[in-house]
């Protein structure tokens, strides 16, 4: 259901026609002595033989006109063959098969054990080494079609290629192209391409055909350079091609319980006959059975087995066995149909006077009447296990109408291929039980009537054991006239044994108290469904169902509370019990009885509504909930061919999440009705919208597998639309007719699922706190959905969920998908998450003043890596002390104990908004006390702390008219403050007092005044006379000038050392 299940898909589709190119299957027996190799190629065969090529041809539009197509044929085919014999060429070496390839192929082709051959190999090309002295022959595929080469080693001799084409109408050149005639189609060789290979590369050499009557030869005007390879290389045209070559018409599929797909058909052209010039071929006596096996998920050919003798062959029936074999049912008008050693019946009187032709709906002829046969074969297809005949004289197991049929003693009702119905199931034992009908007197089931009743067919059903060896026990149904047939049949766990089908007997020996012990009407022997139940080999219970009309029952299967379920086809009005699912007036039942078959559980119809059957069943399943699965198909190929004039498709229910909503009128349908046919919980269509015959299938049945899994036999047809997945075995027909496709699509399927991210990483379940993971819900088929996190309600979202673990431990995750409408109402997924703890702590970002230092702290962690280093008294401490000259951010990686790991970052902000500057200026005169001006630059300062460096503080933004009060160098600091801290700054201070330089000095000798003392040092000193010339200088007086100086006045010049200067006069005076 397709938006119930929203990952609802088609599982495969495949193609019975080889998707690669054409390949040699090795003759390993299963063909004429003499035929090598074979490889179909478009519009016939090719067989490689010793020394020749066999082309065989047949009229391929003939073919295509036998199927569904609803125009009067022949069984006669037209045929032609063309031997190309290698004139000359040697036989001392035998063609090698080379580049093996393809699927296990099986042929199981007559009855005798000696032809039967499991495993033949296939190639992608054959050599014919020395074909002629130093030339070989190389035959390969090429994009689907056919090549051949000549390779002439040097110094060979290329004029001994001769090619006799025999059998031909004519062998003719026209434009350098050689032409080949038949009455069937004509091929044609290109001019040869030709070249030498010199160091890798080609060079052409010119070529031409030469033809002398029908032998050509190659023709090399130019010569060439014979120390070198030449290679001939003519191309191959077919005028007709339709994608591989055998017809392979689908009828029949099953399963596996590993899920393999069971399929098939019958196959055109298995046992096609070596033959020279025009010819005709029995179309029935070249169709065999054709079995393959699928992996599950449709993307390869696990086996092709061939099964059938020299006439028509067809399979009704699959079913797998316990052990892993394959169960077949199915009809063959071969008298050498293979039947192995110690099975039940291993002779027929197929061909006998009492055995008339009879054609089937799908226009195949029986010549010799027909038998039913059972065939088992191994899990690989390789072994035929089992195999046996079942049958009398007359006709058995087709409900096809002889010509001698009167109308009234026929079935009206009836689809394309219901002929070929019927149905085989196994038991818990691996016992084989059938249902068919018979037309023989001495089919080897007792008789229910005397000799001398009149009725045409009589239904069958028979138990034979595992090994087919001997007939357990057998029964036949029937009335005093009209013709009844088995086409269903199931094993209910009571192991009572229920049978339905069809009958125009107005007498079966139905019960009295049944539900219906008498038809309706019996006047004109119109047809009636049946039931009937058999227990421990005999019949106890019987009834008819119907209306006033045709009715037919054509599936039963038995649902979980054993009442017995029939799918069945109207004409009438059915009845309709209350409180069911029903689209009024349609032709489609659904029936289900009390295990006694004598009164009705439910019973409605579905459809579209237009008073008569719009399909013709294929596939029934009640499963474990009762739920009931149906499907079928419908369109031209009934109502265009005289069958079923109301068959189509077109007006049936589809559900809104159906996977197909629309339809041609000429597709599958398939639908599922609830429990008790409540309501319609599913509808779909499938097939393609654009052939123009129609999807169908040649009779036989389809299966449901318990889990609600169709796998579904089709015959599709005109290069079909069929939907196919991208993996799928082959995906496109490239027949021009109908070829055997089969699908198999879940549309019951329940399953939650869901992945987990974290980001874009897929499928992490583990982590550290907080761990932040998304849950993308995957499931197939829910409705609703909850998510749970141990045990609690977390989300109902449909797609994905977020949520985050922020404590360690471990956590359930849950998933519920819910889905009312099927058995497995809820489903759930679990996964659990652990989350180990992850308690990473740092301290907080901080500022601090500038230069200072800061202890950074983590903790949660046993390992710390922090970084920069740049001022850090460690990196691999959990605290570090950090001077960090500006502004930084440290970052530390954490890993704990438990491997998780953090990344945390703090900043350290160092106050860089205040930065202490001030400058001086020293302003001085002579005998004048000197100025100090201090300039205070600082910015964004709170307040200022001066410390005078002779034991003074002041406290002021500047000190104003400060006096150090004597001379000296001082280091001046100025302290700022700001939001608590402190930064400093210096400068020294150089401060000269000059208010004590004297005037007189009296160097007499004394000691007292006997120099000019200025009070300091370091100065500069120059004296000059009285007419101002200097007489004495020093850069760094030291206070000794005056002495033997004569009395005088002079003039000095004072140059302090931080550039003040003062002058004045000064009187000597001894």
């Amino acid at each position: 259901m397709l938006r119930f299940y929203p990952l609802l898909f088609i599982g495969f589709l495949i193609s019975t026609r080889c998707a690669a190119n054409v390949v040699f299957v090795q003759n390993r027996g299963q063909w004429p002595a003499g035929v090598l190799f074979r490889a179909d190629i478009p519009g016939g065969y090719l067989f490689l033989k010793q020394n020749s090529l066999h082309y065989v041809f047949y009229d391929s539009k003939a073919v295509a006109d036998h199927h569904a197509k609803g125009v009067p044929v022949s069984d006669t085919i037209r045929a032609h063959g063309v031997a190309v014999e290698l004139v000359g060429s040697q036989t001392v070496n035998v063609p090698e098969g080379r580049h093996k390839t393809g699927p296990t192929l099986n042929y199981f082709l007559s009855k005798n054990p000696d032809q039967w051959v499991g495993d033949a190999p296939a190639f992608g090309e054959v050599v014919y080494p020395n074909i002629y002295p130093g030339i070989d022959l190389r035959i390969y595929a090429y994009y689907q079609t056919l090549k051949y080469e000549f390779i002439v080693q040097p110094g060979a001799d290329p004029s001994l290629i001769r090619l006799a084409y025999k059998g031909a109408n004519s062998v003719r050149l026209n434009d350098g192209r050689l032409i080949i005639d038949t009455s069937v189609q004509s091929f044609s060789e290109n001019k040869p391409y030709s070249y030498v290979s010199r160091d890798g590369r080609a060079t052409e050499v010119a070529a031409a055909w030469q033809l002398s009557g029908n032998v050509a030869q190659f023709s090399l005007p130019s010569g060439y350079d014979r120390t070198q390879q030449l290679t001939l290389d003519p191309e191959l045209i077919f005028s007709s091609y339709s994608g591989s070559v055998s017809d392979n018409w689908g009828h029949t599929a099953t399963y596996d319980k590993e899920g393999n797909l069971y399929s098939a058909g019958s196959v055109f052209g298995g046992n096609f006959p070596v033959q020279t010039g025009a010819f005709q071929v029995s179309f029935g006596g070249t169709v065999d059975v054709s079995v393959m096996k699928f992996s599950p998920d449709g993307s390869r050919l696990l086996y092709a087995t061939l099964l059938g003798g020299r006439a028509a062959d067809l399979p009704h029936s699959l079913i797998v066995n316990n052990q892993g074999d394959l169960v077949m049912m199915g009809t063959t008008s071969s008298p050498d149909f293979p039947v192995t050693a110690g099975a039940f019946q291993t002779k027929t009187q197929l061909g006998s006077p009492f055995s008339s032709s009879f054609t089937t709906t799908t226009s195949i002829v029986f010549a010799n009447g027909s038998d039913l046969f059972v065939s088992i074969l191994s899990p690989d297809g390789k072994q035929l296990k089992a195999s046996t005949f079942m049958g009398g004289t007359g006709k058995d197991g087709v409900g096809a109408r002889r010509a001698s049929d009167t109308e009234a003693d026929g079935i009206f009702m009836r689809n394309y291929g219901d002929d070929l119905r019927g149905e085989v199931i196994v038991g818990p034992d691996d016992d084989v039980y059938v249902a068919s009908l018979t037309e023989s007197y001495d089919f080897p089931v007792a008789r229910s009537l005397p000799d001398g009743t009149s009725s045409i067919s009589e239904a069958v059903v028979f138990r034979l054991s595992a090994d087919l060896s001997q007939l357990r026990w057998g029964n036949r149904i029937s009335g005093s006239q009209g013709a009844t047939k088995a086409y269903g049949l199931r094993l209910a766990p009571s192991g009572s044994l229920y049978v339905c089908g069809v009958t125009t007997s107005p007498d079966l020996p139905a019960s009295a108290d049944a539900y219906q012990a008498k038809p309706i009407q019996v006047s004109q022997f119109l047809a009636n469904g049946f039931v009937a139940r058999f227990d421990n080999q005999r019949l106890t219970r019987l009834t008819y169902l119907g209306t006033d009309r045709e009715d037919a029952a054509y599936l039963i299967d038995v649902g979980p509370d054993g009442s017995p379920h029939v799918f069945g086809l109207t004409q009438g009005r059915y009845p309709v019990t209350t409180g069911t699912y029903q689209n009024a007036g349609s032709g489609q039942f659904v029936h289900a009885f009390d295990p006694d078959l004598k009164t009705t559980r439910f019973s409605t119809v579905i459809g579209s509504t237009r008073s008569g059957p719009d399909i013709s069943p294929t596939a029934l399943l009640v499963n474990e909930c009762g739920n009931i699965y149906l499907s079928g198909w419908g369109g031209l190929v009934n109502n265009r061919n005289g069958y079923n004039s109301a068959s189509n498709t077109n007006g049936l229910p589809v559900t809104s999440d159906a996977y197909q909503r629309t339809t041609n009128g000429s597709n599958f349908y398939i639908a599922i009705l609830e429990q008790g046919a409540k309501s319609l919980l599913y509808a779909t269509f499938m097939g393609g919208l654009t052939n123009t015959r129609g999807d169908h299938v040649d009779g036989g049945t389809s299966r449901f597998s318990p889990q609600g899994i169709i796998y579904q036999a089709v015959c599709a047809c005109d290069g079909t639309s069929f939907p196919a997945t991208a993996t799928a075995w082959s995906r496109t027909n490239r027949s021009n007719n109908c070829n055997n496709l089969a699908f198999k699509f879940d549309v019951d399927k329940l399953k939650a699922n869901f992945d987990t991210y974290r980001g874009s990483e897929k499928g992490v379940v583990t982590g550290c706190t907080p761990l932040a993971l998304s849950f993308q819900n995957t499931s197939i088929g829910g409705r609703r959905y909850e998510w749970l996190v141990d045990g609690k309600v977390v989300s109902s979202d449909t797609g994905r969920v977020n949520y985050t673990f922020d404590k360690a431990g471990k956590y359930t995750v849950t998933l519920r998908a819910y889905n009312p409408l099927i058995c497995l109402r809820v489903d759930s997924v679990k996964q659990t998450v652990t989350v180990s703890p992850a308690n990473f702590q740092v301290s907080r970002d901080t500022t601090i003043c500038p230069n200072a230092t800061v202890t950074l702290r983590a903790s949660g962690a046993t390992k710390y890596v922090w970084t920069p280093a740049d001022g850090l008294s460690s990196t691999t401490i959990a605290s570090p002390v950090a001077a960090p000259k500006q502004t930084t951010t440290y970052t530390v990686d954490m890993t704990n104990e438990f491997g998780c790991t953090a990344r945390r970052s703090v900043t350290v902000q160092a106050d860089a908004s205040f930065q202490p500057s001030f400058s001086v200026q020293t302003n001085g005169d002579c005998q004048q006390p000197t100025r100090l001006t201090f300039t205070n630059n600082t910015r964004n300062a709170d307040q200022y702390v001066w410390v005078m460096g002779n034991g003074d503080t002041v406290r002021t933004n500047v000190p104003e008219n400060y006096d150090f009060g004597k001379s000296g160098q001082y280091q001046v600091t100025l302290i700022a403050y700001r939001n608590g801290c402190a930064l400093s700054t210096s400068l020294p201070v150089s401060y000269e007092d000059l208010k004590n330089v004297p005037n007189v000095i009296t160097p007499n000798g004394d000691g007292k005044n006997d120099v000019f003392n200025i009070g300091f040092t370091g100065a500069k000193l120059e004296i000059f006379n009285r007419w101002g010339r200097r007489i004495y200088q020093d850069d760094d007086y030291a206070n000794n000038w005056g002495k033997d100086v004569p009395n005088g006045l002079y003039y000095y010049l004072i140059t302090t050392p931080n550039g003040t200067q003062c002058k004045g006069w000064l009187q000597v005076i001894e």
